[in-house]
C-alpha cells in the first residue's frame, strides 16, 4: 500500500461519505461517538468557514480522513 496524503476535493465527496458510513457501521460501541448532524455533512467542504479535510489515498481510493482545528477558540471544546 502506497499512501498519499492530500486535501479531499469535492469530487471525492461520495467516497468520503461511504468511508464515514463504513467506519460508523463498524463501531462496536457507539456510546462514545457523537453523531454527525446534517449541517456538518453540508459544511464539510466549506474551507472558508471550517477546517479543510485531508485524506490518505491508496491510488484513487480514499482510505482515511481527518481534519485539523483551524481556530483556537474551537480547540478548547475538544
Amino acid at each position: 500500500m502506497n499512501l498519499i496524503y492530500k486535501k479531499i476535493d469535492t469530487k471525492d465527496k461520495e467516497q468520503l461519505f461511504k468511508l464515514i458510513d463504513t467506519v460508523l457501521s463498524g463501531l462496536d460501541n457507539e456510546e462514545y461517538f457523537i453523531p454527525y448532524e446534517q449541517w456538518e455533512f453540508d459544511s464539510m467542504f466549506d474551507d472558508k468557514n471550517y477546517a479543510p479535510l485531508y485524506g490518505a489515498y491508496d491510488g484513487d481510493k480514499l482510505v482515511r480522513n481527518g481534519t485539523t482545528i483551524r481556530f483556537s477558540k474551537y480547540a478548547c471544546r475538544f
